[in-house]
């Protein structure tokens, strides 16, 4: 590697070759994932401390962090602490103070009569009683350096590691914005900067680190909070709508759709009649349509799914809806089945499971357009899938698929784009939707049908196991049907946690006889898991033990209690999702968390949040506050990511400028290129270049 240095330092510059680092403090700071300039300088404190207040030496107490401004008086040896060192003492005109330094040679940079700024914890002398500094972290007033930012002022704090102070990371940070060999190109037009009151980037970056006041601060931030977001929705937006061909016009009214609403044994809700409007409108235009349907468990998303299909249905053409598990394609087989018998609409299954014979008179099917609606899982987007004019994709939890999946289902319609609806059962804070799902239009379904019954929830120890069982029973006796659910298949060695196998097994050994009992779980033949649920389904059986595979997409209506053992083990949605499965039909019904001894402070938050609501939105942002924006969207999983200063909960309203900006230049890309005052990043990204910007 070439070790000399470089003439100029780009964002792209590796952390080595910055002053101060070098090849041994690069391997420190890749552990906290900065490796470049870039990284470096988006690396932003995790507070500020507010130094330019001066406390008079007479008023310090032991055990506060306080400014002190004074002269030198004298410099020299000193034990103290049961250590040896050397010390200088500073006077104000309300007395004196004394600053310790364990190593004797720093006291080698102070002359009798400097001027010092020193902040700091402060310490007590045991024996005399007087306060005194250790350590602190001072300026020679009128002495250059990065020594002038760090007392009587705004200091940047960063989060520590062991190899890597924040004093360290101040200096080198410091050493990097004043090298004169850095260019930091301008990402944001001139006249984007005017409008809302943004700083030049370099000068963001500067006042990030560096403030005058807090003022100064927030103000760099929200530049960089502006420019992650927008440059976010430059990029889906602009790939979308130069990869997108023309999409089929679909008219929505139609006999199909009209006897399809007419003959739904309910009313629809407010939030359902707004939602199919929206869809509608985006059916009936060449663009094609990119929605997120979002909704709590039980709002009526299926109907909206199937009034979709059926919109692609009768205007002669093919739609698909895909779901992440058999289980749940074959749940949405069922329904749909259920729901279109009167209309004649010939709904397959696309499955692995089904025998090579019938899968081959299935794609054969599908070819010649026979298959009207296709519902199936990863199986849809298989090479071997051909339809004949697709229209219309439907995806059912989009978080459990990747975007390569997402891709691969938008090619399987030729030279048209397919129409593209999302459903997520797992509600989202809308400022993660409108980041996360940054290319799509968003729906809410925000009202639940009537005529649903209240679900109590109550979480508690596994000492009470024994009476709920109890209960439980007494409860299946008058004609309840229940779920218990298990973390785990079967039992581990090394966990003490009840598995759903061994449950099994001792409720067939402890339950009375009128109580039936079946068990589902992932590695489970398909043929016997749909067997039990129509056993379930039936009341042949009437209580499910079951590991998550019925966490979403199951829906039997009578089924009124579901007891989740060990529930700290799972997440919030989750058990949001699970306890979704009852309170679907006028009956009360009961959700009842068992939780071990033992839990983290995290999970008895997210147990008690369950407790208190059963408003999946407000329970999402329970989560979100919980665990973070990172870890509540999955990103390692997900590919999501290159926030650095962005908070996705606290940023809302820069988040809604930036999207309405980025979408303004698309939607003008004729004239885009020739406004003057874009930036030179921005420009190269939409010619077709990737710039490095977040």
């Amino acid at each position: 590697m070439d070790k000399q240095k470089p003439s100029e330092i780009t964002l792209d510059t590796p952390i080595q070759y910055v002053k101060g680092v070098g090849p041994q403090r690069a391997q420190l700071f890749r552990k906290i994932d900065v490796e470049t300039v870039y990284d470096l300088l988006y690396l932003a404190p995790r507070r500020y401390e507010d130094r330019t207040k001066i406390t008079k030496i007479s008023e310090l107490t032991p055990n506060i962090y306080a400014t002190v401004r004074g002269f030198v008086s004298l410099i020299g040896p000193r034990k103290l602490i049961g250590k040896n060192g050397a010390s200088v003492v500073i006077e104000d005109s309300s007395g004196w103070v004394e600053i310790f330094f364990t190593i004797p040679e720093m006291v080698k940079k102070f002359s009798i009569g400097d001027e010092v700024i020193a902040s700091g914890r402060i310490s007590q002398d045991r024996y005399s009683g007087r306060p005194f500094f250790i350590h602190p972290e001072y300026a020679i007033v009128g002495k250059k350096g990065v020594e002038e930012l760090v007392a009587g002022t705004i200091v940047p704090i960063y989060t520590q590691t062991e190899s890597l102070d924040t004093r360290l990371v101040r200096k080198i940070i410091y050493n990097v914005l004043n090298d004169s060999r850095l260019r930091v190109p301008e990402t944001l037009p001139e006249y984007m900067r005017e409008r809302y009151y943004l700083y030049s980037r370099r000068e963001a970056l500067k006042k990030l680190h560096f403030p005058e006041n807090l003022d100064e601060a927030q103000k760099a931030r929200n530049t960089l909070v502006f420019e992650e977001a927008f440059y976010f929705f430059i990029k889906i937006n602009w790939k979308k709508e130069q990869s997108l061909k023309e999409a089929h016009v679909l008219k929505p009214n139609g006999e199909i759709t009209r006897k399809f609403l007419q003959t739904l044994p309910f009313q629809l809700t407010k939030s359902q009649r707004k939602v199919i409007a929206e869809i509608s409108q985006d059916l009936s235009s060449t663009k094609a349509m990119h929605r997120l349907l979002q909704g709590d468990v039980g709002s009526g998303k299926t109907i909206i799914a199937i009034y979709s299909l059926l919109v692609a249905v009768q205007n002669g053409f093919q739609a698909c809806l895909m779901a992440p598990t058999e289980p749940l394609a074959e749940q949405h087989y069922i329904v749909l089945n259920e729901f279109l018998a009167h209309l004649n609409i010939n709904t397959v299954l696309l499955s692995r499971s089904i025998t090579r014979k019938k899968r081959e008179e299935l794609l054969e099917s599908i070819r010649k357009g026979d298959a009207q609606i296709i519902v199936g899982t990863h199986a849809i987007i298989q090479e071997n899938v051909i339809f004949k004019n697709l229209a219309l994709s439907v995806v059912d939890e989009q978080h459990r698929f990747g975007v390569v999946q997402r891709g691969k289902l938008l090619e399987k319609s030729g030279e048209h784009t397919p129409h593209f609806l999302v459903m997520t059962a797992t509600p989202i804070p809308r400022t993660l939707a409108l980041t996360f799902y940054g290319d799509l239009s968003i729906s809410i379904l925000d009202e639940k049908p009537a005529n649903r019954g209240k679900i109590v929830t109550a979480v508690r120890s596994e000492e009470k196991r024994k009476e709920i069982y109890k209960w439980l029973f007494d409860k299946i006796k008058e004609g309840h049907k229940a779920y218990i659910i298990a973390p785990m298949i079967e039992r581990s060695e090394s966990l003490e946690i009840k598995a759903c196998e061994e449950i099994y097994r001792n409720l067939l050994e402890v339950a009375p006889e009128y109580v039936k009992i079946g068990i589902m779980h992932g590695r489970l033949p398909t043929e016997q898991k749909k067997e039990t649920m129509v056993k379930f389904r039936t009341s042949e059986f009437n209580l499910l033990v079951a590991t998550t595979v019925i966490e979403v997409g199951i829906d039997v209506p009578d089924a009124t209690i579901i007891i989740i053992e060990h529930a700290e083990r799972f997440g919030l949605a989750q058990l949001h999702q699970l306890r979704g499965r009852v309170g679907r039909s006028e009956r009360k019904s009961y959700c009842i968390l068992i939780r071990s001894k033992n839990i983290s402070e995290d999970a008895q938050l997210r147990l008690e949040a369950l407790e208190k609501s059963n408003d999946g939105f407000y329970l999402a942002e329970a989560d979100l506050e919980i665990r973070g924006p990172g870890e509540f969207l999955g990103t390692k999983q997900h590919g999501f990511g290159g926030f650095r200063i962005l908070h996705l909960r606290k940023d809302k309203e820069i988040i809604e400028q930036s999207k309405i900006e980025a979408l303004k230049l698309i939607n003008n890309k004729d004239k885009i290129l020739n406004i003057k005052e874009i930036s030179e990043n921005l420009r190269t990204l939409l010619e077709g270049d990737e710039v490095y910007v977040a």
